[in-house]
């Protein structure tokens, strides 16, 4: 059976958690993180209306070798970053021992991140890793799940596929729309841009899988 785990790290042990500064108006929400062979490179959208200062304090940071805007809406905008090579943190962490990342968002505060691993081993050797690199966090949560399920085989994790099947049962998909994410994030118990990031991944996920864009689901 595969383990969810769900930890949270001081927003300041991570560069873009620094970077958040003081401001609590800004949020950040991972959406993915792409391993390469000498670094990561993470995509998050950042959610306030004061952007350009949180992109000055990143630039600044020296684990950040590079930060750019992939895409704009009116209260946020989704940044691609690029690790150094030298830089370790939670992220590469998760991203060497495998781990897929489910959800994470970020206040100036703290992080939160639900990540799945496949079995007790990994977990063990992502907490090591976390010891050795003096990443500070602290587990909130850990449970199991079964095995393959018609859901995921098609790569959904539980999480996105009860995202998918609220949204649809409550006629977030109808025309015209019959729920609003508010609404789902009441049903389900998450914040409304943890939906959002659910159903996002999700679809990408099922496109991608069910081979609708033409590309493969490790492009």
């Amino acid at each position: 059976m595969s383990i969810v785990v769900e930890f949270t790290v001081p927003a300041n042990a991570c560069a873009l958690g620094r970077s958040l500064g003081e401001d609590p108006s800004l949020s950040l929400e991972l959406d993915r993180i792409i391993p390469t062979e000498t670094t990561v490179m993470p995509f998050f959208w950042l959610w306030g209306s004061d952007c350009q200062s949180f992109a000055n304090a990143a630039a600044g940071e020296p684990s950040i070798e590079e930060l750019s805007i992939i895409d704009e809406v009116d209260d946020g905008a989704l940044f691609r970053a690029v690790w150094n090579e030298d830089a370790i943190g939670t992220l590469r962490t998760i991203a060497e021992t495998e781990g897929v990342l489910l959800d994470a968002r970020a206040n100036n505060a703290q992080w939160t991140f639900e990540v799945r691993f496949t079995d007790a081993d990994q977990t063990s050797q992502f907490r090591s890793l976390c010891q050795e690199r003096g990443v500070p966090l602290t587990v909130t949560r850990v449970t199991t799940s079964p095995g393959r399920t018609p859901a995921n085989e098609y790569g959904l994790t539980p999480e996105q596929s009860e995202a998918l099947t609220a949204a649809y049962r409550l006629g977030y998909f109808s025309e015209p729309r019959k729920a609003t994410l508010e609404e789902l994030a009441d049903e389900l118990g998450i914040s409304s841009r943890a939906v959002a990031g659910r159903l996002r991944r999700g679809q990408a996920t099922l496109l991608e899988r069910t081979g609708l864009t033409g590309i493969t689901a490790d492009t």
